[in-house]
């Protein structure tokens, strides 16, 4: 700080803007914060203050005078310093042909690392970087499963413009242009899912249209279908089921005669959500009951990452959330229940998610007791899962049963302020 003439007021704003430019987000430092680091006071900043500065002054942790435990050591290791204001030598943009990789905070904390596929700078684009492309678009899905996918819409994003840049500047054939437009709408379809899923219907709705777009240049009809599969589910979060009907029926059409068994039970699954929307019981258990042959089918097939989520557990929680809109709650209930005892333990996303749908059932059967205990299950899920949309339905949980004025919710509502707090 000497050595540049900074005030502790200048360190936070430059940690801000280092923060910014790493997680696409400024920071909130503050010149007590400085103060609170240069006394001792705080022997070690948080992660993402932590890998700021050493952004700032382009040295390692250690170095700039904290002791680092062995786990929070290796997590820093994968970081070399990029330094925004000290730096003898400025830092050169990185060329696309490097291995890229990007950072995000989960939500436990921790600091994630994701590796881009290397793109080539010149010369030509070959299929065996299409496939590298594809492994690192697993990889989010990956970590959406397990942590939820509240900041991985950036980063499928900025993964997008990486390749849109290496096909302007590269050549190739029209098997691998095709595959290109390919993995650029995989990549749409999945930005456009995780900003649903934040609850960024806008920003969901422009990543579907462009990843359309990017399956109509690839000629890839299952992609299509994916995307409306995904357009589905949004349409019936925002109310509109007939739309969720058509777009299911386009997506079943036009996959008529090869599309995959688990997505043939996911399109079903959506047309029951539709039907139970408009109040048509009777279409809706004929929906399901495809949906559950479909399933059937599909047996031990290996499933697309994007598309593992789909089995018993997923396809019962879609039966609960239909029959919750016909008013069965009871049924909706236990639809949930066996659900979540189906459920594969790696989706921690989707088991918090159908803890608070539960808890909600439970509380619509007049049932109390077993929806705070639940909704106390998806409450010690919180932290470890970043899914504002499920985490913002248990708020509106904990205000409803706030008017119960039971010991047991009581409990739950206090536990509820602590934690989010």
């Amino acid at each position: 700080m000497l050595a540049a003439k900074l005030s502790a007021n200048d360190l936070a704003r430059a940690v801000n803007s280092a923060e910014e430019r790493r997680f696409g987000q400024p920071g909130n430092a503050s010149d007590r914060h400085v103060r609170r680091w240069l006394s001792g006071e705080t022997e070690l900043p948080q992660m993402h203050y932590l890998v700021a500065l050493m952004d700032v002054f382009d040295l390692a942790a250690d170095q700039l005078g904290f002791t680092l435990s062995g786990a929070r050591a290796r997590q820093l290791a994968v970081l070399q310093p990029r330094s925004t204001l000290l730096g003898d030598t400025p830092v050169e943009p990185q060329e696309d042909h490097v291995l890229r990789r990007q950072f995000m905070i989960a939500a436990t904390g921790n600091l994630l690392s994701f590796a881009f596929a290397p793109l080539p700078a010149s010369g030509r684009i070959g299929m065996s970087d299409v496939e590298r492309i594809r492994e690192s678009i697993d990889q989010l899905h990956a970590v959406d499963d397990a942590y939820g996918g509240e900041q991985l819409a950036d980063i499928a994003e900025e993964f997008v413009g990486q390749i849109e840049a290496a096909m302007g500047r590269c050549v190739y054939g029209p098997r691998v242009e095709a595959s290109l437009y390919q993995v650029i709408g995989e990549l749409h379809a999945s930005a456009g899912w995780f900003a649903f899923d934040t609850g960024d219907q806008p920003r969901a709705g422009r990543n579907f249209d462009s990843g359309l777009r990017a399956s109509l240049l690839a000629g890839d009809r299952m992609l299509q279908a994916r995307i409306w599969a995904y357009m589905s589910r949004q349409s019936w979060e925002l109310g509109r089921a007939t739309e969720t009907v058509t777009i299911a029926r386009a997506a079943l059409e036009a996959t008529r005669n090869g599309r995959d068994y688990r997505l043939s039970a996911l399109l079903h699954g959506r047309l029951a959500l539709g039907y139970a929307a408009s109040g048509e019981s009777t279409r809706c258990a004929s929906a399901l009951a495809r949906a559950e042959i479909a399933l059937d089918r599909a047996g031990g097939t290996t499933a697309p990452a994007w598309l593992a989520f789909v089995g018993p557990g997923e396809l019962l929680g879609a039966a609960a959330m239909a029959h919750m809109d016909l008013g069965q709650a009871d049924k909706a209930a236990d639809q949930e229940e066996q659900g979540m005892r189906l459920l594969d333990p790696a989706f921690r996303r989707n088991r918090f998610a159908k803890s608070v749908h539960l808890a909600e059932c439970y509380l619509a059967s007049n049932e109390p007791e077993k929806a705070v205990d639940t909704a106390d299950q998806a409450l010690t899920l919180s932290p470890s899962v970043n899914c504002p949309r499920w985490a913002m339905r248990l708020g509106e949980f904990r205000k409803h049963v706030a008017d119960l004025r039971l010991p047991a919710t009581k409990a739950f509502v206090e536990r509820y302020d602590v934690t989010t707090s």
